[in-house]
Order: structure tokens, then sequence, then C-alpha cells
């Protein structure tokens, strides 16, 4: 079984590694890590030394997190492959890697809310739940 934890930069995110691991683990199948360094706008819309600098700093944040969370899962049992992804929509991006690499499980996580928004998850989560090529676990 081909899984992969679509991880972000949160508190949250080793949380999800760790049941992304445990799936591994249980399925004996094989675990990719990916984490999305978002961009806020088009860079060729906006082409702007701040942005640009801006833009790397999301991408060396990512890259630092996903080699974190590479050596993590190593110390739970498991050696992960790293994909490390840049864009505007990270949902598109989960979404698109999952189909290349031809993902069974999909787990990711979704933003805790209070009152009413307690019942809907994130608008990424939302997304790719309804267009992902796989089956999706949501982790709160």
């Amino acid at each position: 079984m081909k899984i992969m934890a679509a991880l972000d930069l949160s508190k949250n995110a080793v949380g999800i590694l760790e049941k992304a691991v445990a799936q591994t683990k249980q399925s004996g199948g094989e675990l990719t890590i990916l984490v999305v360094a978002e961009d806020f706008m088009d860079i060729g819309d906006y082409f702007q030394v701040e942005t640009v600098r801006a833009s790397e700093k999301f991408l060396d944040a990512a890259k630092a997190a996903a080699a974190g969370y590479a050596a993590k899962a190593k110390d739970l049992g498991v050696v992960a492959e790293v994909v490390v992804e840049q864009g505007v929509s990270p949902a598109d991006l989960i979404v698109k890697v999952a189909e290349d690499k031809k993902i069974d499980l999909l787990i990711l996580g979704s933003r805790s809310k209070k009152g009413l928004d307690r019942f809907l998850i994130g608008s990424v989560a939302s997304k790719i739940v309804a267009h992902a090529p796989c089956s999706v676990l949501v982790v709160r």
C-alpha cells in the first residue's frame, strides 16, 4: 500500500505523521511525506524582489520541516520518501502528487474550529477529499 502524509508546518503535523507511520507499518506499505510551501500569490503576476525572497523563505522552511519529518519517521521505524512542492494551491498540489505517485491512502490534517465551524473540515482538506484519486484519512 502506498501511503502519503501531506504535512504542513503546524504543531499538529507530527501527530499526523505518527498516524501515517502507524498505518504504513500496519499495511507493510511505503510512506511518502509531502510538504507544500504555499505561495500566497502567483510570482508571474507579481514579480518583485520581496515576493521572491518571501517565496524562497517559505520553500526553505518547507524543506527544513520535511527533513525533520523524515528523521522522525525513521526514528519511528519507517524510511519515507520526501517530496517538497511549491505553489499557490496546496490542495491542487497534494491531489496532483497523489495522482502521479498512484497513492492508495492520503493522510492529512484539518484545522480545528470552534462553534458551528467545528462541523466542517477546512477548505484545503475539503477540496482534497472531494478530488483525491484515493482514500483520504483526515486527522484532527
